[in-house]
């Protein structure tokens, strides 16, 4: 990563110097906005699923909203155990953690589907609606985040 050339100058052909503390930042501001959000959607949503259909309503959207909040938090772990790595294989990871979201969720509706005292519909509609929000909740994070990029206002190469 860091080399010496025989003239005593360093190159570095790394990461950006500081990109482990963007990352840490980025990954903090989206777990918090996805927790935020996921919670206060399994909120709304269990209401629903009380009016719906009484307690199994109830019970399966507080699961479903359960699920969908908690795996929603599986991106900015990714995010986070990838900070030494190149900002493309970061990138990566994120999109790793979107579409392994989808897959969780879908593989726990169908498991959970069909349990006695769980109403489907209320289950399917609180996954659906809090992946759906926390991952726009994950997106504006990251946009509201205000990262310098690019070079240094003070140097000579601006």
């Amino acid at each position: 990563m860091w080399r010496w050339d025989r003239w005593g100058t360093v190159e570095y052909d790394g990461p950006a110097l500081g990109q482990a503390q963007v990352v840490r930042r980025l990954s903090g501001s989206m777990a918090r906005g996805a927790a935020l959000v996921g919670a206060a959607t399994t909120v709304a949503c269990a209401v629903g699923g009380i009016v719906a259909a009484g307690v199994p309503g109830l019970s399966a959207a507080a699961l479903g909203g359960l699920l969908a909040t908690g795996s929603a938090l599986l991106t900015p772990v990714l995010m986070l155990r990838t900070t030494h790595l190149e900002p493309g294989a970061v990138m990566l990871a994120a999109f790793g953690g979107l579409a392994m979201k989808a897959i969780i969720l879908l593989l726990a509706l169908f498991t959970l589907g069909g349990a006695p005292g769980l109403h489907r519909m209320s289950l399917a509609v609180t996954m659906l609606v809090v992946f759906i929000t926390t991952t726009a909740a994950e997106a504006w994070a990251g946009q509201k985040l205000q990262i310098l990029i690019g070079t240094d206002p003070g140097s000579t190469d601006a």
